[in-house]
């Protein structure tokens, strides 16, 4: 998968699903249902995972930037 196809412009996704969209990702990545997603830190990327709805949230928050 190439970078292009990364979700969020390659910012970090679980700081999307909270509501801040200028967080730089890039320090993980992980794929999940096919959709490839960057993170700022492990901690992150951990809590994207394991925190009920994440993925939804973070589509929610970048769809009305």
């Amino acid at each position: 998968m190439s970078d292009n196809n990364i979700e969020y412009n390659g910012q970090c996704a679980f700081a999307v699903s909270t509501g801040k969209t200028d967080v730089e990702g890039g320090k993980g990545y992980t794929v999940i249902k096919g959709k490839k997603y960057a993170f700022s830190n492990p901690v992150a990327k951990l809590l994207f995972k394991v925190l009920p709805n994440r993925a939804e949230k973070a589509d929610a928050v970048w769809s009305k930037r």
